[in-house]
């Protein structure tokens, strides 16, 4: 990577622009942005949903999709679900498979 597109990518790590999207634009893999960060100096940061999403992704589990179908749906993760579900005052259901009908 050329040092020109090195520093545009932290730049934009440094300003919150998402790994997916600078790994995508640089054509790196998300742990190689990671990894370019951390060696610039820059601390790790945890990956957070827009307050829209998180809403959304609220409304959606407390409706009665399950965690793994709100994940699907909005192309996000398990536990990025779950941390907004919780973050939004809701709690997380007990495990286990649906029942057919319900």
């Amino acid at each position: 990577m050329s040092v020109s597109n090195r520093a545009e990518l932290i730049a934009g790590y440094a300003d919150g622009v998402p790994v997916r999207e600078l790994a995508r634009r640089f054509n790196v893999h998300r742990g190689t942005v990671r990894e370019i960060a951390r060696q610039a100096g820059l601390a790790a940061r945890r990956p957070e949903l827009p307050d829209a999403i998180r809403q959304d992704v609220a409304q959606l589990y407390a409706g009665g999709m399950t965690l793994a179908q709100v994940a699907a749906r909005l192309a996000v993760s398990h536990e990025a679900v779950r941390s907004a579900v919780l973050a939004c005052g809701g709690t997380i259901r007990a495990g286990g498979r649906r029942r057919g009908g319900a």
